[in-house]
């Protein structure tokens, strides 16, 4: 198909760990983004990674430093400025310079330096204080023990994701899956998680080893509660 359409195809765009709303999140199969960009050359396409969730997350390059294939343009957003509204579109010096000479771009926050500046600071701090690296020890350990909660509660759940982005969904065991995950969610949030529902959750690196043990918590005794009622 990609061969009979080649001349109408100008992108392949993907994210490279998959995030789905609702659906369990999943780290690129071994040889999956390789082949992507294999094809991407084959067919002469420019391959664009979606890394708005997973720059400045998954690795300071994001997801494709951290699984070893470089797409040919990327976009990127907040987490560069820890919250700030900003976001970037960056790519190879070919591709960047067509955008510059052959494409109207124009945008809101063009003018305002505040973002600018959080972004840099951001940069400054993730990098100065190895925060990925702290991220990825504490969310393996979260989720090592998320796992073992779940599996023990015997609810039928997944957990999914990695380190820094994990998530729990409800199976589709029968008519009551949307009721188990209604209450769950409700039971977190009386407890005083939040944590979102149809959206993978993220590892911080405000969170505290308290934190986390308290959120650990917090999703045993909401699976405890949905056993009670299902």
């Amino acid at each position: 198909m990609l061969k009979e359409n080649k001349d109408q195809l100008a992108a392949i765009m993907i994210t490279p760990v998959g995030h789905p709303l609702g659906q369990p999140v999943s780290a690129p199969p071994e040889g999956y983004l390789e082949g992507v960009r294999s094809l991407a050359d084959q067919y002469g396409v420019v391959l664009i990674f979606d890394e708005i969730r997973t720059g400045f997350r998954v690795a300071m390059g994001g997801a494709q430093e951290r699984y070893g294939v470089t797409p040919d343009m990327t976009t990127i957003g907040k987490a560069m400025a820890n919250g700030y509204a900003i976001s970037a579109c960056v790519g190879k010096s070919e591709i960047m310079k067509v955008a510059e000479k052959d494409v109207f771009i124009s945008s809101t926050f063009f003018p305002n330096s505040l973002e600018m500046a959080a972004s840099m600071k951001c940069i400054d701090i993730l990098e100065r204080e190895k925060v990925l690296d702290s991220i990825w020890e504490r969310g393996s350990k979260f989720l090592e023990r998320l796992k073992k909660i779940v599996a023990d509660s015997g609810v039928p759940a997944t957990v999914s994701g990695i380190p820094p982005m994990p998530f729990v969904t409800f199976d589709k065991t029968d008519q009551q899956y949307k009721q188990r995950r209604t209450r769950f969610y409700t039971e977190t949030i009386r407890r005083g998680l939040f944590i979102q529902p149809y959206h993978h959750w993220y590892i911080s690196y405000r969170h505290t080893d308290e934190d986390l043990d308290y959120a650990l918590q917090v999703i045993e005794e909401s699976l405890a509660e949905i056993n009670k009622i299902y």
